[in-house]
Order: structure tokens, then sequence, then C-alpha cells
């Protein structure tokens, strides 16, 4: 379960900083406020190493890649607008299986039935979506489903086979109206497989965001079955370009930062056929809240 693991490194975050404000505490504290600040500061300085560690890899690792360089008055702000996005995607991701049960969307009818499916990437649950869930309810799109994949580390496939099932149940939900697809980072890879599985017929558009959909060199750092699939390497991911490059069976847009910290390099999420939309100064998970790539999706959603 998603929660679970980041529960696991909130946990190791915290016992960091308790450790550090332990060790400080040696030499002495000259108020309790310095003592909070302390922690406080130890606290901020593991999400800020392990967001800052992920951009020097990605940079390192697409040495080879021409990818614009970040200016340093941009890196700051993109450094801390990332970190900000991964503390509050760990904790609404742990927070999101004490939450009510997702609530269901009223009965739609054809007519005005606009139906969304959201899939999410590797190690998250449907909580990254909160932000994007509210904008898409205020633009009247319904119903609306976000996926939580289980088991964690299974492979996209088996995955895909989920999707395939959600797909069928919204479409029985909006009497045959076609859902269209978000997927973030490994979703959009997820999207693609299910899509590769059914046809066009129940999927009206899809629209990636951060996915790499010609791998990532940082997949190769880990042993997972999902990130052996997502490697650059990958014969998985060969044989899915294959299929579906250039000629996609549904309109499909791809929207990505050529800052991301994750996707290396990050013209990996471009797709041919797919329409790109190209941003800049935005890290992996801040592409899930940042407003001009929220903007984007709706205006994919929309056709524009």
């Amino acid at each position: 379960m998603a929660a679970r693991f980041w529960r696991l490194l909130l946990g190791w975050q915290l016992l960091y900083a308790a450790a550090v404000t332990g060790l400080v505490a040696t030499v002495g504290f000259p108020s309790l406020t310095a003592v909070v600040l302390t922690a406080l500061a130890a606290a901020l300085s593991a999400p800020l190493l392990l967001v800052t560690t992920s951009f020097v890899a990605g940079r390192v690792v697409a040495c080879g890649a021409r990818v614009p360089a970040m200016p340093l008055r941009g890196l700051v702000p993109a450094l801390l607008r990332e970190t900000a996005a991964f503390l509050w995607a760990a904790l609404t991701m742990i927070a999101e299986p004490h939450r009510s049960a997702q609530r269901a969307d009223a009965p739609v009818g054809a007519a005005s039935a606009r139906p969304v499916l959201l899939i999410h990437g590797i190690v998250c649950n449907r909580g990254v979506w909160r932000p994007l869930v509210e904008r898409l309810r205020e633009e009247g799109y319904a119903p609306i489903r976000a996926l939580d994949l289980e088991p964690l580390y299974a492979d996209i496939d088996s995955h895909a086979a989920s999707v395939v099932r959600e797909l069928r149940e919204l479409e029985r939900q909006s009497e045959g109206v076609p859902v269209a697809i978000v997927a973030h980072s490994m979703g959009g890879l997820v999207a693609r497989a299910a899509l590769r599985s059914i046809g066009p017929d129940l999927v009206s558009r899809i629209v990636t965001i951060a996915s790499p959909h010609h791998g990532t060199l940082i997949a190769q750092l880990f042993r997972s079955t999902p990130a052996r699939q997502m490697s650059t390497q990958s014969p998985w991911l060969r044989s899915l370009n294959q299929l579906q490059e250039g000629h996609l069976p549904v309109p499909m847009t791809s929207i990505y930062s050529l800052h991301d910290n994750l996707i290396a390099p990050p013209g990996s999420a471009r797709l041919e056929g797919a329409q790109p939309h190209e941003l800049r100064g935005l890290g992996h998970l801040s592409l899930l809240r940042a407003r001009e790539s929220i903007d984007c999706t709706l205006a994919a959603l929309r056709g524009a």
C-alpha cells in the first residue's frame, strides 16, 4: 500500500530530525525557540536533500541529452516548489486511506456525462489527484474516478487490467459515453497498455503528465518490475512504442517539464502522434499541483 510506504519514509525523516536535534542539543540550546527551530530545520532538510539529489541525479544520467540549463534564479524556486510538492504528496497519500470512501458522483445520463479516469504513478495513490479533481468538478466533469493501483510493485500490464475494468464500469455508468483518461508518470504507460488491450472504443482521449514514454534512466537505479519496464532499455516499452507511436488510436496529449527531476532525459515524455505541451521550472510532483499544468490538462480534455 502506498500510504504505508510514505508513512515509513516520513517516519525515517522524523527520526533523522530527532537525531539531529539531539546531537545539536549536546552543545546546548539557548532557548526552547532554538530547539523548535532546529527540529523544524532538520525535518525540512531531509525532503529538500532528497529532491536536490533527484535533480542532480537526473542531470547527471541525462548529461548527453540537450536539456536547457536552469538559471540559478530559477533553480532555487524549483527546488523549493518540488520539496513542498513532495511533502504535500506524502501527507496527502498517508491520509488518503483514512478519508471517507471516494465520493460517488451522481448518476449522469449520456447527454451530460463527461467521464474521467485518473491514474497515478508508481508508489502513489489516488490522493495525489485532489487538486485536479476539484478543478474537474468545477468544469462539470462527471463521473470522475481515481484508481489506487495495487499491489504497489505489480507489473504494468496487471495494472492495465484494473484500468480496463474501471473503464467498463465508467462507460456503463455514463450510458456508453467513452472515458477520458488523465495519467501521471507510470500511469501514462498503464493507460497505453490498457488501450492496447481493449482498443479505442471505451476511451475518448488520453492526457499524460510526466510519463516516460521512452523510459527514464532514473529507473535503472531500481530493481522492481515496473521500474525495469520504465527503463530506457525496456523490451516491454519498446514493444508498446512499436505498436502505438506515430499511429495512436485515440487523441493524446503529453504534458511534461524540461526540468523534471525523475524523467531523464525529459524529452522521453514526448511521443510521436501525441500533442506535446512543454513546461519549464517544474519538478515531477510539482506538475500535479501547478496551475499551468492543470490548465494544460483541462485544455487538452476540451480538445484545445
